[in-house]
């Protein structure tokens, strides 16, 4: 039987077979999961985030559509869901003291968790998702080698054979394309906090 890429293994999905399902996430947990451990540091943890992740999905089969990459949606999923973990958490780790003074007197603001965003959450990521596949080539690989690969600057410079700068001036860049390209979402705080998270995780 002829392997079936993901974007017919999701329209399984939406017609409920269960069998598709499972082989989309055989596919793609194990990156994810390499993935969530670097970011959070706990392997509990991020397998409870991934399994959430894949649940979430299931539970949800039918109401959205994915029109690009299904790998880098589930990725940037992933990344909501760790943001939300930590924020949950109250964790003060590094990047999230980048932005706890903005926090301060806009939480009240944010009148959805993740998990109840349904429709909104889903919009965005695609948007997120669609912004990253639309990247100029060097961009995208520079924002997949910081974002999934948690590389640093000196080694994404080293690993492309171009400048620091040169990558700090790319990854915002990207950053910029996500902006834009999200203004507008629903919920618009939760939106741009997430994002600022994604620009200062190290």
């Amino acid at each position: 039987m002829e392997k079936r890429n993901d974007h017919e293994l999701v329209e399984q999905i939406s017609k409920s077979d269960y069998k598709a399902f499972d082989e989309l996430y055989f596919r793609h947990w194990n990156h994810l999961l390499k993935i969530a451990i670097k970011k959070i540091g706990d392997e509990d943890d991020a397998l409870d985030v991934v399994q959430e992740l894949f649940t979430e999905f299931w539970d949800r089969r039918g109401k959205f559509t994915i029109e690009k990459s299904v790998g880098t949606y589930l990725v940037s999923s992933l990344y909501y869901k760790i943001f939300m973990l930590f924020r949950k958490k109250g964790i003060e780790e590094k990047h999230i003291k980048n932005y706890t003074s903005f926090i301060d007197g806009v939480e009240s603001s944010l009148p959805y968790e993740f998990a109840e965003a349904g429709a909104a959450h889903t919009e965005m990521i695609s948007v997120v998702a669609a912004t990253i596949d639309q990247m100029p080539e060097k961009m995208r690989a520079i924002f997949d080698l910081k974002h999934k690969q948690s590389l640093k600057i000196p080694e994404i410079a080293q690993t492309l054979g171009i400048s620091p700068q040169t990558v700090k001036n790319q990854l915002s860049n990207a950053m910029t394309k996500l902006r834009t390209a999200t203004q507008g979402q629903v919920p618009g705080v939760g939106t741009y906090m997430f994002l600022l998270w994604l620009s200062n995780l190290s």
